[in-house]
């Protein structure tokens, strides 16, 4: 039976439950008056790069700032509070203010759902949830729960995604010495980018963990249809190359409604209150607009008291472009490659950093990442001047980054 199949039918199952146990639930309920719980969290963060003709981009779509050192890329507040209403449902809200690909920094909600218990063991949650791509991906925004000034881009680059607008249900339980987690989702988001928006669509997924004692292992996959729609001027100026070029089919690859993709994620985590080690690996496909590539990365600190030294080797790979065209060499054939390169990620690097916590609720991170982006790749930069004039590929990049994370 095919991994979708399988996610269908158990889809269809848990929707059963949750036509039938709410009423047992409800009905079996004590009075119990509604409770409400408020809490916070927040990041000042701080990146430069020795190299004054690039700037740093997390995941590539924040709107990179105009000063140095930049505070977009990692800066943000969020305040969540949940109600709840019985012991077997609540809701939660959680608003965050932070710079977006539109150099908004308008607030946003990133979480909006309602949480009901089916049986023990088992919730559904519909609204909006965090889309569960990653290991961390749950306190992607909770800086203060990450080791690292933030989690490595060249695996957390691969899926810019991070809401998602349907429903999941999650399962926890014992088996034998180890605690398991099923966690199906469905759904979809929406991320906004400087002339341009992208859609992810009829997302359907699956995450399982697993953990026992220090160790824990994550494993997900997803499929879902996807839309990207570029109106950049780059994009523009190669549009009217490959329709000049009788080319004008390859358009159809580069920007549209009608992309698929898919995602797979491992991630190991073994932590036992002295030495943290954290492994992850991801895995993008696509059939069009985005490249396919892969990205891992392995970290490992040790703490020393209210310190933890850390160092993170990180690798992400392209493996298909997402369209092909032949253009005479020269003017045309330069702006196509453009445009590829800047729509590469792949780099390799080395981080070294350190972790002082403050208090139980507020901590200082410092790093020093020296990143070497492939000869045809941006990596995880971006030119401040002129694109058409400035080699990224190939070059040595070293970025210092600084943080205060508080969670309350």
């Amino acid at each position: 039976m095919s991994l979708m199949r399988l996610l269908r039918r158990s889809a269809a199952m848990m929707l059963l439950a949750v036509a039938v146990a709410p009423a047992h639930a409800e009905a079996d309920a004590p009075a119990y008056p509604p409770r409400f719980e408020l809490s916070g969290f927040g990041t000042l963060g701080a990146v430069t790069t020795d190299n004054k003709d690039v700037w740093f981009m997390r995941y590539g779509v924040n709107y990179p700032g105009k000063k140095d050192p930049d505070f977009s890329p990692d800066s943000l507040v969020g305040i969540q509070g949940s109600l709840r209403l019985t012991p077997y449902n609540d809701i939660t809200l959680q608003g965050l203010v932070r710079e977006d690909g539109d150099a908004s920094q308008d607030p946003q909600l990133t979480l909006a759902f309602f949480r009901q218990t089916l049986a023990p063991g088992l919730s559904v949650r519909v609204g909006r949830v965090r889309v569960p791509f990653f290991m961390l991906s749950d306190s992607l925004y909770v800086n203060y729960a990450n080791p690292w000034v933030r989690p490595p881009v060249e695996v957390y680059g691969l899926n810019p995604f991070n809401d998602l607008d349907g429903l999941d249900f999650i399962y926890n339980a014992r088996l034998g010495a180890f605690d398991i987690e099923v966690h199906p989702y469905y759904g979809g988001g929406r991320i906004p980018f400087p002339q341009g928006r992208a859609r992810l669509k009829e997302a359907l997924g699956l995450n399982l963990g697993l953990s026992r004692g220090d160790f824990s292992l994550h494993l997900g996959h997803g499929e879902g249809r996807f839309t990207l729609e570029r109106g950049d001027t780059l994009f523009l100026a190669v549009s009217n190359i490959l329709q000049r070029t009788g080319q004008g089919e390859v358009i159809s690859d580069l920007s549209g409604t009608q992309g698929r993709t898919s995602f797979d994620s491992v991630g190991v985590q073994w932590d036992d209150g002295s030495w943290q080690l954290i492994g992850e690996y991801a895995r993008r496909k696509t059939n069009r607009y985005a490249a396919s590539a892969h990205g891992w990365y392995l970290s490992l600190g040790r703490r020393f008291g209210p310190v933890m030294p850390y160092m993170v080797v990180a690798r992400q790979t392209l493996d298909d472009q997402f369209a092909e065209a032949t253009l005479p060499p020269g003017r045309l054939a330069a702006l196509w490659n453009l445009f590829l390169v800047s729509r590469n990620n792949a780099q390799r690097s080395i981080t070294l950093g350190a972790r002082w916590e403050l208090a139980a609720f507020a901590a200082v991170k410092a790093e020093v990442t020296q990143a070497r982006p492939d000869a045809d790749s941006w990596g995880s930069y971006a030119p401040r001047f002129d694109a058409q004039t400035t080699r990224i590929g190939g070059r040595t990049l070293n970025t210092f980054s600084l943080s205060v994370d508080v969670s309350f």
